[in-house]
């Protein structure tokens, strides 16, 4: 978990290592796997490099073999096209010269046609909320003090978060949603904005599969991301809250599916994400 938006842009900041060639590091906290999300806003930023005048408009992914912090990624990228309208970038992640992601990525020039969207959820605001870490108080020993550690965002649920649902002897519906908020802009920069948007959506997605299998991030079993694809509708305002809206349409055979909705506090719709989990066994003890 990455504790400070600072460290977080510095991740963005990738090296060049040749020619559509491009080296990324890992946050000196990180625990021995990396987080997919870092993975995928990374490769995202590879992508951009390779493209002028063109802004992200879909990511689709597969994380193919967990990341290990104590090796930096290499991101190659590969110009599949450059057309009119659209341009399509080909990266790939290996570490150790093992593959451990692999995306596809478009990007668009910006035009004129329709514009609408699915509306923003009618849920309380965000003031009325109380922060993560204040909610997870209780659990505080538990994981090392995962629950309660710094974050980058400023997280506030609408409704209970996985872990105080692990304890809710209620049915779980698989719907989850989260107020979200960074406290800075990114909107003049697009590719950094697209970034950020994507480093978010593997946040948490997961959660509204999770409460009703009554699991977490941490346990019980293993949880982990299989693919990950985003479409880019519009800026997010970083500086002011974003709605994050969950829910998982079906889970069978150990695996999870959750779409997501991320928006502006205006309204305005900032992205589309579909998600598909892996859920690992639980193992069972016997006396």
């Amino acid at each position: 978990m990455i504790a400070d938006l600072t460290t977080l842009l510095g991740l963005l900041e990738l090296e060049s290592a040749g020619p559509d060639h491009f080296v990324g590091s890992h946050p000196p906290e990180a625990s021995t796997h990396v987080f997919g999300g870092q993975i995928a806003a990374q490769a995202l930023v590879a992508a951009g490099r390779t493209v002028e005048d063109r802004v992200p408009n879909s990511l689709h992914s597969y994380f193919l073999r967990a990341g290990d912090t104590d090796s930096p990624t290499e991101y190659r990228v590969r110009r599949v096209r450059d057309g009119g309208a659209f341009a399509n970038r080909q990266v790939t992640a290996e570490q150790g010269g093992a593959v451990i992601y692999e995306a596809m990525i478009s990007f668009c020039v910006q035009r004129q046609g329709p514009d609408f969207h699915r509306p923003m959820p009618d849920v309380c605001g965000p003031d009325s909320l109380r922060r993560i870490e204040e909610i997870l108080e209780p659990y505080a020993a538990e994981q090392d003090g995962w629950w309660v550690r710094p974050r980058a965002f400023d997280m506030r649920y609408v409704n209970a978060p996985p872990r105080l649902a692990l304890d809710d002897p209620k049915p779980q519906k698989p719907v989850n949603q989260i107020w979200m908020r960074a406290g800075r802009d990114f909107m003049s920069a697009p590719a950094l904005n697209a970034a950020l948007i994507t480093y978010l959506t593997d946040m948490t997605l997961l959660d509204s599969v999770m409460r009703v299998d009554r699991r977490t991030s941490r346990g019980p079993g293993r949880v982990a991301s299989l693919d990950h694809s985003i479409w880019f509708q519009r800026p997010a305002d970083f500086s002011d809250w974003l709605l994050y809206d969950q829910s998982s349409p079906s889970a069978v055979d150990g695996r999870g599916m959750a779409a997501g909705y991320i928006y502006n506090r205006s309204g305005d719709l900032v992205c589309i994400v579909m998600q598909e989990g892996y859920l690992g066994s639980v193992q069972t003890t016997t006396s």
